[in-house]
């Protein structure tokens, strides 16, 4: 691909269109051959990537803002007239994933946050596929096409179309994931290969009034081409025939349902709060009915027992050194000296004991606790109206999981 070139990339589904633009990005293991490229690159997903931000945000994504450069990527992106109809203009918040922005105007932020990062490679995957036909037709011809504000730079497009094809510098054609033929719009319509194949299957499936000028004429001049193409037109004609009673049917039972108001002003994602100061007693005893309360009280009690043994202990080894009567002549007598070690290490024995037997009983509390917990707040997730979806953000929910 050369420097400034527009190239097209088509094929049927599942024929290798979105691999080959990721074998360009590195994310495919490479076999053979090499991938070079220069500069910085940009790259537009067939799903939009959407941040839970305002729109200028996710436009701008990072890097200083330039008034000048901004509006024209929004202009040029179609994106003026939303922002018009947005409660906040482009200072509306996105909620989490865009949930609030159709797929058409996700798809052309995404689009002019590239735009806007001025690269010098473009990557493009199907971005026209989400918009209306007339949207798609100012977008091409004002950002990706010959004349459009991309002119300058390195453009990979996939599309499932044919509308613009006659309008770029090369067309790869892809077939099982390999590039079966490759050329300009002409050239490939003369072989009569895969690539007159996929015109005639597209334009088949679609209205013709869709199909641009020039190309209806190329069209024409080839008589076999157009034979085939009214062939396929007549077999689908016939098919949608069939079907126009129970579509009538369908049309005739089909209830309008008015749009919801909504306060546009209102933020979607709320600020997420935190309590301080002390911990509440609530908290303390919803964890102790979570650990059981039979192993919670064998815990507290094993603690207790031990700083009591412990305590006691101390007590009884200060007894045992201010016994004056423990010792004749500085000598100390063996059976009073050996009831206080026996008495002194009984208690250390009861110590060992209690220790140990606390630690099991909060060990598997603890491990009783977790489940509990995570089984609890699972099933609330999972029983959560969409609303709830709609207005936390997925990490923060992950967060919580995994505490």
């Amino acid at each position: 691909v050369q420097p400034g070139q527009l190239v097209a990339v088509v094929g049927a589904v599942g024929s290798g269109k979105s691999s080959l633009i990721s074998a360009f990005l590195g994310e495919m293991d490479k076999i053979s051959g090499y991938v070079n490229t220069t500069g910085k690159i940009a790259y537009v997903p067939q799903q939009a990537w959407i941040q839970n931000a305002t729109v200028r945000d996710n436009i701008v994504f990072g890097v200083g803002y330039d008034s000048k450069r901004y509006h024209r990527a929004v202009e040029n992106c179609a994106l003026k007239p939303d922002f018009d109809m947005l409660p906040g203009g482009d200072s509306t918040e996105i909620g989490e994933k865009g949930i609030n922005l159709s797929g058409g105007q996700k798809q052309r932020v995404s689009l002019a946050r590239a735009v806007y990062h001025n690269a010098d490679t473009y990557l493009l995957d199907d971005p026209l596929s989400a918009v209306d036909s007339h949207v798609g037709k100012h977008i091409f011809d004002n950002v990706i096409g010959p004349q459009g504000q991309l002119n300058t730079k390195t453009r990979v497009l996939v599309t499932h179309g044919v509308t613009f094809l006659h309008q770029v510098d090369t067309i790869v054609v892809m077939k099982g994931g390999e590039i079966s033929e490759m050329g300009t719009f002409k050239e490939l319509l003369a072989k009569k290969g895969e690539f007159a194949d996929f015109l005639v299957q597209h334009i088949a499936e679609t209205e013709q009034e869709e199909l641009d000028d020039e190309i209806k004429e190329l069209i024409d001049e080839d008589e076999a081409l157009k034979q085939k193409i009214e062939r396929k037109l007549s077999i689908r004609n016939a098919s949608d025939s069939v079907k126009s009673n129970s579509s009538q049917n369908r049309r005739r039972d089909s209830v309008k349902f008015d749009a919801i108001p909504v306060k546009g002003k209102d933020k979607l994602i709320q600020a997420e709060k935190m309590e301080t100061g002390k911990v509440k007693l609530g908290v303390y005893l919803h964890y102790l009915s979570s650990i059981g309360w039979f192993l919670g009280l064998a815990t507290i009690v094993f603690l207790v027992l031990t700083q009591v043994v412990s305590a006691i202990s101390s007590t009884w080894l200060s007894k045992w050194t201010s016994d004056t009567s423990a010792a004749v002549n500085g000598v100390q007598v063996v059976d009073k000296r050996n009831y206080y070690i026996e008495v002194y290490a009984g208690f250390g024995v009861v110590t060992v004991i209690s220790v140990v037997l606390a630690s099991f009983a909060l060990a598997f509390g603890s491990l009783r606790a977790s489940r509990v917990l995570h089984e609890s707040m699972l099933a609330n997730i999972l029983r959560a109206p969409m609303s709830f979806f709609d207005t936390t953000p997925t990490g923060r929910m992950v967060n919580r999981f995994g505490k």
